[in-house]
């Protein structure tokens, strides 16, 4: 696609979206020069969702985009935290999924150069090939280990739709219906203004009809 085509994507994006709800588009396997023109066309969140594709094109987009803010979005073992934290510009993590990797991420937080914000994984379509927390009680409990003087920061939670399903859309915004619920609960009860992350290309639309804070794009900016 030529520059003029990254407008029309974005724009046409842009246009749907509520007042409060932020783009996030995924980057993954696609080249340095692709999230350039997105950048220079003003956008500044890109997901990632392997931790070795992330740090190269980070060091290597740090200069030419100084603004970027860089999202780890894919399942991450607590062995690629260390690295993850080198990550210039590395704004948030949207799939801390278990208690295991929030810990070792508070553990090693003294290794950021800045604040990182995080969302909690909850799996809504309780398919077991998904991770996240599965209850509200663990993800309460989760979300009360962040200390509020912590370098980490809970900005919210994460949810995908239900993929094996004979109704995808009806899945769908039940799934993102949950979630909402469970950022009202969980602000109201912790006093956090929290956000949420869901949907994606398939199903986005759903996504912001059930009050989406972010949107997943992925597919859709770049064919």
């Amino acid at each position: 696609m030529n520059k003029e085509a990254y407008q029309k994507k974005i724009a046409s994006i842009q246009s749907q979206l509520n007042p409060d709800t932020h783009l996030l588009i995924v980057s993954k396997t696609r080249s340095e020069d692709e999230i350039k023109t997105y950048y220079e066309l003003g956008h500044r969140d890109f997901g990632e969702n392997r931790v070795q594709e992330l740090l190269e094109k980070a060091e290597h987009l740090k200069n030419s985009c100084p603004e970027i803010r860089w999202h780890m979005i894919g399942h991450l073992q607590t062995n690629k935290v260390n690295q993850l934290f080198s990550v210039p510009n590395l704004w948030a993590i949207h799939s801390v999924d278990r208690e295991e990797l929030l810990e070792k991420i508070l553990k090693a937080q003294d290794k950021l150069s800045g604040s990182l914000n995080i969302f909690l994984q909850f799996n809504t379509s309780k398919e077991e090939e998904k991770s996240g927390f599965a209850d509200y009680a663990s993800l309460k409990h989760a979300a009360q280990l962040i200390g509020k003087k912590s370098q980490i920061k809970l900005h919210g939670l994460m949810t995908m739709g239900t993929l094996r399903t004979e109704n995808f859309e009806g899945e769908a915004r039940r799934c993102f219906k949950e979630l909402e619920q469970l950022r009202q609960k969980l602000s109201k009860e912790l006093k956090l203004p929290l956000e949420n992350s869901m949907g994606m290309s398939q199903d986005y639309k759903i996504a912001l009809e059930e009050n989406a804070h972010w949107i997943r794009i992925g597919t859709m900016m770049f064919s």
